[in-house]
């Protein structure tokens, strides 16, 4: 479920709606960990990587690899699965050794 707290913030309000239209979007597309694989969310929505760098400056999602694998930030608020039900991340390792990493990416780069 999406938390009203984080999407009706000054904060995300602020941001272009393409940025938000994003968030949503890899909030729907997520593990069960808050990871997600940002670049077929980008070519999904139409978004482009300046969408998801508003989303990392405002410490929506951080990346946790070059490959655009992100992290929802606040995800532990906005889902809560009961421990029969959810599934470990693939890229749990990853972002269980990985510190947030700026997004530094070149438009168009792939």
């Amino acid at each position: 479920m999406i938390s009203r707290k984080i999407v009706e913030s000054a904060r995300f309000l602020k941001m272009p709606a393409t940025s938000q239209n994003l968030y949503f979007h890899l909030i729907v597309n997520a593990d069960d960990d808050g990871i997600v694989e940002a670049y077929p969310v980008l070519a999904l929505t139409k978004a482009n990587e300046d969408d998801l760098r508003v989303l990392v400056s405002k410490k929506f999602v951080f990346m946790i690899n070059e490959d655009l694998v992100a992290f929802i930030e606040d995800w532990r608020e906005q889902n809560v699965l009961r421990a029969d039900r959810k599934s470990d991340s693939r890229y749990k390792t990853l972002k269980n050794t990985k510190k947030a990493e700026p997004f530094s990416r070149a438009n168009g780069e792939e």
